[in-house]
């Protein structure tokens, strides 16, 4: 099924107005999708498989007259939906989105972001990232710089500079990289986000400088810490995973440690993390953390999804203006949570629909900018 066909009978299903041939025609190609093992789905069969469950259950909620039949398929789909997604409240009584207004409302839609990036060198050129490819880029301070076939950017050291040469890999709004450090760490770098780092680590420590959000597994090696600097906060490391999100427009700089210990710090006070614990650097700089933090909710970005525990919609939104590159403007207060999860890949006009179903929210997208409205 060719994608624009997939959506428009997706749309049909949805809405009520499939034919019953368009609905066999659906039911088959999910149940043909269901059958596969999970992991033999292509990224787009996966996309495709859960947005036809959501049209399924969300054509039931619209019909409360028609009867309710947990067949094998519907218990799936709201196995996955109610226990990824709570964005959608299962209740006759809440009002439905109005379909008819959907196409205007959603005229201008907006793509999910993608692998890009800028790599600028030592002698202040840039270089544009993202198709994938094996090859050779650049050399930097006696290092080849390389992209994978997987997309990943690469340092392979040969003989090292005297003097240590800087390179900084930078995502806009709507792209994600990643890189593997000439250490062999590992960093995935969040969209509007960008690092700073030698393209050799010679000295007593190994420094980089971040700004936005990336997640790290660094290489192990005592001798050598390794230490980001984020905003004038420093996060010391000897080897573990962790995340740090510093985005200026965020109301505190958060450190979440997976494994190993870190010690986050700045001006005279620190703290040291155990895993599961998330700091927060305040504008006042203190530190406060938080111990038992549900670590998938945080890196739920590098694997390409949006989960919320309670998050308020401006948190919500401040994801979905990096994530598509989106201009975000507030029509009157609207103060509900959120807690679900969504997959990443999906155009911003489902994601708004899906927190639409809480009935507490409404969007309306005009060229690049998202409109909220309670």
């Amino acid at each position: 099924m060719d994608k624009h066909t997939f959506i428009l009978l997706a749309d049909r299903y949805r809405d009520g107005s499939a034919s019953d041939a368009e609905k066999r025609l659906v039911d088959a190609y999910c149940e043909r999708l269901e059958q596969q093992p999970r992991e033999e789905l292509s990224p787009e069969e996966e996309s495709n498989l859960e947005m036809l469950m959501y049209a399924r259950i969300i054509h039931s909620i619209h019909q409360p007259t028609a009867p309710r039949r947990l067949n094998w398929w519907y218990a799936a789909a709201a196995v996955v939906l109610a226990a990824g997604a709570a964005f959608f409240l299962f209740r006759p009584s809440a009002a439905p989105v109005e379909h008819l207004a959907r196409e205007e409302r959603f005229k201008n839609d907006l793509d999910p972001g993608v692998d890009k990036a800028t790599l600028t060198l030592a002698d202040g050129s840039v270089i544009a990232l993202g198709n994938e490819s094996h090859e050779a880029i650049a050399r930097q301070g006696g290092a080849d710089v390389m992209q994978t076939a997987a997309g990943v950017l690469e340092y392979q050291s040969g003989q090292v500079a005297e003097t240590p040469v800087y390179n900084t890999l930078s995502t806009p709004a709507g792209g994600q990289f990643r890189l593997t450090l000439p250490d062999g760490s590992k960093v995935w770098l969040n969209a509007g986000s960008s690092l700073r780092f030698p393209t050799a680590f010679t000295g007593a420590e190994r420094l980089v400088e971040l700004k936005g959000e990336a997640y790290l597994e660094v290489s192990k090696d005592a001798a050598h810490p390794f230490r980001v600097i984020a905003k004038g906060m420093t996060v010391d490391v000897l080897g573990t995973h962790f995340n740090i999100n510093a985005y200026d427009n965020e109301p505190s700089i958060r450190t979440s440690l997976l494994e190993g210990a870190v010690r986050v710090g700045k001006g005279g006070e620190s703290r040291v993390l155990a895993p599961g614990d998330q700091s927060s650097l305040l504008p006042d700089g203190q530190i406060k953390v938080a111990s038992g933090v549900d670590m998938s909710a945080v890196t739920a970005w590098k694997d390409g999804k949006f989960t919320f525990h309670g998050a308020p919609i401006t948190e919500v939104m401040r994801q979905v203006e990096r994530w598509y590159g989106a201009e975000v403007v507030y029509e009157g207060e609207v103060t509900h949570h959120f807690v679900g999860t969504l997959p990443r890949n999906l155009p911003v006009s489902r994601v708004l629909e899906m927190l639409e179903m809480t009935g507490r929210v409404k969007f309306i997208i005009e060229g690049n900018k998202i409109i909220v409205k309670p």
